[in-house]
């Protein structure tokens, strides 16, 4: 007796149909992934290059600036409270906090005589982003402080001269 083995079983149909799906879910989900690691990059080095921008606008100018002689680190964080940073930024865009209230982004600096240096100063930038915002999440997820800025301070010496 012959047997017609020339088709496939519905059986055999379905396991190669979900075989397929497999692999194309593991596919399709490996480049969102892709894009989202593409899209974070991109924000970051925007992020860095306006970092940069502030602080290569103040690095060679330092004269120009209004120098604080106080010491402490109390009174330089004093000066820079994280809610009146009196500068703002956001994509690619640098003004004043009253100029931009939209600008995601905060920035101020104290620039300070380096201790027993004479012709160093100190320059600490204090730079804040909406996204960094810190607080402890409640059982939601979600933060205490919600729309407060989080905060990086990037310090650097330079020569007056």
């Amino acid at each position: 007796m012959k047997l017609n083995n020339k088709g496939l079983t519905i059986i055999e149909s379905l396991l190669g149909l979900a075989m397929i799906t497999i692999v194309g879910s593991f596919f399709i989900s490996g480049m969102l992934g892709m894009k989202k690691v593409a899209k974070d990059s991109g924000t970051k080095n925007s992020l860095y290059k306006q970092i940069n921008d502030v602080i290569e606008n103040i690095r060679p100018n330092v004269r120009m600036y209004q120098i604080n002689y106080a010491t402490s680190d109390e009174e330089r964080d004093k000066a820079l409270q994280v809610d009146k940073l009196p500068m703002a930024w956001g994509n690619g865009t640098l003004s004043t906090a009253e100029q931009c209230p939209g600008c995601p982004g905060r920035y101020g600096y104290v620039i300070q005589a380096y201790p027993n240096m004479k012709g160093l100063y100190l320059v600490t930038v204090r730079m804040s982003h909406k996204d960094w915002a810190t607080g402890t999440p409640t059982a939601e997820g979600t933060p205490t402080a919600v729309g407060t800025y989080g905060y990086m301070d990037y310090q650097f010496v330079v020569n007056a001269q």
